[in-house]
Formats: C-alpha cells, structure tokens, sequence
C-alpha cells in the first residue's frame, strides 16, 4: 500500500502497510452501524472509510514533522503492533492479514494480557482518529465548522497581545547578567517574573518552547496546534501499569496556553494539611490575599451562561437532578465567544494564559524573555547557585534541534520552574538538592478517565466553552467530575465508543454527544527518572486505593448522564461497552478490573521537589528555596507538598507570587 505524502517520507513501506491495515480495519470504507437505529443518525449519508480520504497520508505528513522522539515512538507502536499475530495462531504479521482477521485481532488487541499489544494500538489509534475527524469531509458531515458559540464581531476583539522574545536567529553565544534568572515560563515562572520585575529586580526568563500568538491559533485547526504546541508533539506518557497520556505544553507561556483555563482555589482542607505539617504562612486565610490578586488579574469568574454550552447544560441536569453539588466552573477569562479549544491555544486571546497577561507585563518591567533555549545545568560558585547555562536552538520540524550556540546567565538567584517533570530533572542530572532523597519523588498526577453519552436531540456539545460545570459531590474522597468535550478526534469523546470496526459510523453521532471527564486526587507514588542529557522517564503505577476512585468517577458519571436523559452511556472501561441503567452504572463500582487495562490520561503533574519544614523530609523550605543548595529556589508544581484535589493552576501561581515576594524581600 503506497500513498501521496506533502513532505519527506519517514515511514518504511511495511510500516506503511501496517498503517493502513489498521485504518481500514477501525475506519472501513462501508461500516455497519452496531449501536443504534438509522433514524438516531443525523443526516443518514455513510460516513467515508479512513482510505477513502487519505488518513495514512495525512499521518505521515505529520510524522514527518514530529519530534525525532515522537516519530520513533509511532514507528515502534508500529512495528510492534505488525509483529503481535506471531505471537499467535495467526503466525502472520498483522499488514498480512485480511480484512476479517485484521478486525478480529483489533478488536482483541484492546484487552490482550500482552500490555505493549495494548498499548500500541491505542496510540495509533489515537493518531488515526485524529486525522480522521479532522478531514473537512469528516467535519461537513458531523457539522463540526470551528465557529465559536457566539456571532464574532472581529473589530470589537481587542488587539493581539504579542510578548517580546530573543530567539535564533537573533540570538548568538552570549553571557547576560541579571538579579534573577527564571527556568521556565509557565504558571509559575511567568508569575515569578511578573512579580520579581515589578519589584525593580533584573529578571532573565529562558524557555525552552517558541512564541505563539493568536494568529497562530486562528490560521490553524485544533490538531495542528496540538501537534506542535505539546512536547514531542503530545506523545508524553508515564512507564508503568497502565501506561497514562501525560501531555505538557513547550511553548512561551508553558501550559497554560494549552489548558482549558479552569480556575479553583486550593481548597482548606489541603490548605490546612499543608500548614499542619509545618509549612509557613500557607493557611487559607494567609492565601486568601494571594488568590484574589491572582482573580482580579487574570478576571477570574464562572463561565457566563452565553457561552455555557450544551454540554455543560446536560451536566448541570443530571446534577441537578440528583441533587448533587456543583456549579459553573471558574476561568481566567476575558470576552469569551465558547470557541471550545481552549486546550489549543485560544484563538481570540480570551483565556487569560501568561503569554498574553503576566509575561507582558513582566517585559513592560523590564524582564527579559529568551525562547528556543534549553538549559543543560545550574552555574556553581562556590557552592551557591549563580546562574545557568542553555543550549540556544534552531527548531526546524522534524528533525533535531540544531544547537547554534551557548547562553550564560550569571545571577544571584536561581529559580526553577520548568515544571513537575522537567524542574526534578535537570537538578537530579547535577544531583542538586537532594539531600532528602525526595526529589523526583512523590510525583501526583491526578489520573482521570472520560465518559461520553449518547442523546436523542442533537447538542454539538463542541460549541461553548470547552471545560464548563464541575461536580464536587465527592470531591473529599478524591473525585471531582467537570463537564469537557473537545474538537471531535482529540481526547477521549471517540476513544469512550469502544466498539471496533464502526468508528466511522460512531463519529456520526458526534452532535448527539455530550462527555465528562474526571479528575482523581491521587497518591504521590510517582518518580521521574532523568534520561538521557535531555529528556526523562516518568514511573507511576497507578494503587489499588486510586483505581477505585477511577470506578467511583465512572459510575457518578454514568449516573449523572442517565439523570440527564442520555440513552446510552459510554464509561470507556474495559469489557463495560456502555450502560443504559442506574443499576448498570452502580455495578461499574464493584466491577473486577485489572488496573493495567484502564484507558487514563492526567495533565497535573505535581509534588517532585516536595516544600516542607525539615530538610529530612522535604526538598525546598515554605518559600521555595532548596535546603542543600543556597541560590537556588523552586517555583512551581514541584513544590506542591501533595494533591491539590482541583485543577491546581491557581495553587501553582498563588504560591509561586507568595514564593517570589519572599524572595524579593531576600535579595
């Protein structure tokens, strides 16, 4: 099988077969539609197979401009999913197969004991719906337009906020001196810069990822900008039993440009627990002034009802319905029309991200933003950290960054703030700051699943604000459930439909859809593990105690959408294909599944450089400054103490304020 790529080719000619084997087996030319009567299906045309408009093309076209790490990872997942049927009856590679057999051995690839099997076909199937629901063809027929909710008055959006950034090819081997110099510019570090430059302090910001601005976002669909605004391309999971999606933003303004601008304080409970165990000045009424700095900055307020949505109107339903406690969630946002790819970069400035609030204001200040740079370690001086070196890039897709130079910082205070992942990473390369033995421990990530249902009246529940009503009925047993439905193809409103050989047909019910997904506090029993001079692996094996909670989301959620009226109710659950029946969904609870079979992804990775009272037990003191190593301080996720049970970007960027006025006072 040969097709027409827009590019280099990067995939062999087995691969290539192997790659279209599987479409046509997930996405045939004719699929017979299992789940429901034709009348349910709007429109009534057939839906194309995935051959008949070029999917394995159009992935190609994409690998060839992925991360050289993401392009090995696909071509693995190939290769070893072609050669499982050895391992079989089969004795044949899967491209060999015919149709039948092709279907047969998908279909019994989802729960195969063989975990690469698994895991293998779930990421290439990931690709391929991804390139399928984003063909225009595809698009037309589920009536998906990329309109937002609300009519747009171009000339009433204000202008675009465009950050200033140094970068090749402007950006030569230097050394630059400043006060402070800041690793990262996500929640945390664009925070620590805002706060530090309006102080009067020189401030140095490095960040790996480039600069986008929102014309990036508007000239491109929502795949594309997952593509390049994720590292490697979105393909980042945890090593362990099950194998979890963990996508991180590498871009100027870190993850907040990709996240769905979900807005929770810390809630007391945690506040408590952390000030119990000794850290200072962290109670919930010494943050409260924290928090509502960072509210009336970034216009922090529940999702107006004009942009609400209908997915978040049958969340609120079932809710309601149930008597369950909930409410429309918080966002930092300005002058949102509901374009419902939050997750993508907004395409109108409305999600209030660093890149277009703290950041700018930190330049206006005087800081100084570095982009395509890569650190490689902190500057010693006499056993205090003065500064950093980083690797100036040339970015080009598909290949390498080629290294055109070096860049030193000198200064008198690190700080680092690259992250959960990335942060322990670096330090632990150096074998800084961990005297404890902690960093790179106790990594939380807050697991969760989705659950989509199927509804007679049409919704298209992609229209208005993608993340909309929350429900924190259990939220003190660890479980929050928050009304999510994003772009059709991407996260887990297709991957819920486990039937195989009927995808097609399945995105035909798109506009009949609605989907939730769940946020699990779990415990920190996570580690990163650096690889390489670059990169790290990231162990978590979810417990026994946290995979009851994933049940108990499931059955709330199944619950939720039945009160709301769904039909059918899909909890993307080994063997439990769909629930139509409170006593089905209240089954799901004591349900016997092996952990390593869950289908999860998590996108808050915290806790690796833990902040605490004793050097003993911790890795940073209250105000993140790391014991062992004077001049270095950490500013972000990592210095989380323990779950935050919500979305913690508020947490993260209330601490780092409080942390960097600290800091400020010091230097």
């Amino acid at each position: 099988m040969s097709w027409k790529v827009s590019g280099p080719r990067r995939l062999s000619s087995l691969e290539r077969e192997t790659l279209a084997k599987l479409v046509d087996a997930l996405l045939p030319s004719s699929p017979t539609l299992l789940l429901q009567p034709q009348s349910l299906l709007p429109g009534g045309l057939d839906m194309p197979g995935g051959l008949d408009i070029g999917v394995p093309s159009e992935i190609e076209s994409w690998i060839s401009k992925f991360t050289p790490v993401a392009r090995k990872i696909v071509r693995a997942m190939l290769l070893g999913f072609d050669l499982t049927p050895l391992l079989s009856r089969q004795m044949s590679l899967f491209h060999s197969l015919d149709t039948d057999q092709a279907k047969r051995w998908v279909d019994q690839s989802r729960y195969s004991k063989f975990s690469l099997r698994r895991q293998a076909l779930a990421g290439l199937e990931t690709l391929i719906q991804l390139a399928y629901a984003s063909s225009p063809s595809v698009c037309a027929a589920i009536g998906w337009d990329g309109l937002p909710l609300l009519p747009l008055d171009y000339d009433q959006i204000p202008p675009s906020v465009k950050v200033a950034t140094i970068s090749y090819p402007d950006l030569s081997s230097e050394t630059v001196t400043a006060d402070v110099v800041i690793v990262g510019s996500g929640a945390g570090g664009a925070v620590v810069a805002d706060t530090l430059a309006a102080a009067g302090f020189k401030v140095v910001v490095l960040e790996e990822g480039i600069g986008y601005n929102r014309e990036n976002f508007a000239s491109k669909p929502p795949v594309e900008r997952m593509l390049e605004l994720y590292r490697d391309n979105g393909l980042t999971f945890t090593s362990g039993s099950p194998v979890i999606s963990l996508p991180m933003g590498k871009v100027v303004g870190g993850t907040t440009v990709v996240n769905s601008g979900t807005f929770f304080r810390t809630p007391d409970e945690v506040l408590n627990s952390w000030s119990l165990s000794g850290i200072l000045d962290i109670t919930p009424d010494d943050m409260d002034p924290w928090f509502s700095c960072l509210e009336d900055a970034l216009s922090v307020h529940p999702v107006p009802d004009e942009v609400f949505g209908n997915n978040g109107g049958i969340f609120q339903k079932g809710a309601e319905t149930l008597g369950w406690s909930g409410g429309h969630i918080k966002r930092n946002i300005r002058n949102c029309h509901g374009h419902g790819v939050c997750a993508f970069g907004c395409p109108i400035d409305a999600k209030q991200a660093m890149h277009v609030t703290f950041l700018p204001k930190a330049v206006s200040n005087g800081a100084v933003i570095y982009s395509g740079v890569r650190v490689r370690k902190v500057l010693m001086q006499h056993g205090i950290a003065s500064g950093v070196t980083a690797e100036i890039l040339d970015n080009q897709p598909g290949v390498a960054p080629i290294v055109r130079g070096t860049l030193e910082v000198r200064a008198k205070a690190v700080v680092m703030a690259a992250g959960a992942v990335y942060t322990p990473a670096l330090l632990l390369r150096q074998r800084l700051g961990n005297t404890s033995g902690l960093l790179g421990q106790n990594l939380v990530i807050h697991p969760g699943g989705g659950t989509t249902a199927l509804f007679d009246e049409e919704l298209y529940a992609w229209k208005g604000t993608m993340q909309s009503y929350y429900v924190d009925e259990k939220l003190g047993q660890g479980v929050l459930l928050e009304a999510t439905f994003p772009p059709p193809g991407i996260g887990y409103s297709a991957g819920s439909l486990p039937t195989p050989g009927t995808e097609g047909e399945l995105f035909r019910l798109y506009p009949n859809m609605a989907s939730c997904g769940s946020i699990i506090s779990d415990a920190g029993v996570g580690k990163v593990i650096p690889l390489g001079r670059y990169s790290a692996v990231i162990r978590y094996n979810i417990t026994s105690y946290d995979t009851a909670k994933v049940l108990e989301a499931s059955a709330m959620a199944c619950e939720l959408f039945l009160a709301a009226g769904a039909k059918r109710v899909y909890p993307m659950l080994p063997g439990i294909e769909s629930v139509s029946s409170p006593k089905e969904a209240d089954d799901i609870r004591t349900a016997r599944i092996a952990r390593s079979l869950l289908h999860l992804s998590a996108y808050h990775p915290m806790g690796t450089a833990k902040m605490g009272s004793d050097p003993r037990y911790s890795v940073v003191d209250s105000w993140g400054a790391v014991w062992d190593t004077p001049g270095l301080w950490i500013m972000d996720a990592s210095i989380l103490p323990s779950s935050t049970y919500v979305n913690p970007q508020e947490t993260i960027m209330a601490v780092a304020m409080r942390c960097a006025s600290k800091l400020a006072d010091l230097l």
